[in-house]
């Protein structure tokens, strides 16, 4: 719902998406991108829907559950604020052509990702407890989906790259990528992402830092990034 929300604004105040632009002209491209979000929108509630159909009333059971909804808001909480603040940032005109470095962007360059990560592996923390079948379990598979996903594929890696092609050469981002952990809060001792040595290792032939300046910004991930 918060996700479907903030999309929609996106794409009102934009007046369009411009990750579909391309796959629009090809509707059979546009089936695969709706079945693929589809199916991860499944594969997230699944645990969810195991806990619908269990009739486990243990109360030492809900309070295992508790922990889970708990960490689900917390996740919910992080992730929504994290878009607010980057919202406010990207709508000031003094802000164009800069990264975002103030709220919780000051302890994490992805917080968005992290509270997204937090409140699924919530939801099913929340749900476990009411499996009625070992397999069930399996379905921490789902969470862990999104969260390589976002860590290794289409979130960070991209995002993390495009802020080198960006401000590769600005001291004060490298000062940023060598003092903000790039996913979890205040810790740096297991990046999920390696951000290379020097800009040049992600910079297209030809480039020239001056050159982005009037572009849109991609400084940090959101979740119309994902």
């Amino acid at each position: 719902g918060k996700l479907g929300a903030f999309l929609f604004y996106r794409v009102i105040k934009a007046g369009s998406d411009s990750r579909f632009e391309d796959a629009k002209k090809k509707p059979l491209v546009l089936l695969i991108y709706w079945m693929l979000q589809g199916l991860w929108v499944y594969l997230n509630i699944l645990p969810s829907l195991f806990m619908f159909y269990s009739t486990q009333k243990d109360t030492k059971v809900l309070y295992v559950s508790i922990i889970g909804w708990v960490l689900f808001l917390f996740g919910l909480v992080f992730e929504t604020v994290s878009d607010y603040q980057k919202t406010v940032f990207r709508n000031d005109p003094a802000n164009k052509g800069r990264f975002i470095t103030t709220g919780l962007w000051s302890i994490s360059r992805h917080p968005n990702y992290f509270g997204e990560i937090v409140l699924w592996y919530g939801l099913f923390i929340a749900a476990a407890p009411f499996f009625h079948t070992n397999w069930a379990f399996f379905t921490v598979i789902c969470p862990t989906l999104t969260a390589l996903q976002i860590s290794f594929f289409s979130g960070i890696p991209l995002l993390e790259k495009g802020g080198l092609k960006r401000w590769g050469d600005d001291p004060e981002y490298a000062k940023y990528l060598s003092s903000v952990s790039v996913l979890v809060p205040f810790v740096r001792c297991c990046e999920c992402y390696t951000v290379p040595l020097t800009a040049k290792e992600v910079k297209p032939e030809g480039y020239h830092s001056t050159d982005q300046l009037d572009k849109p910004e991609n400084e940090a991930a959101g979740p119309e990034d994902i």
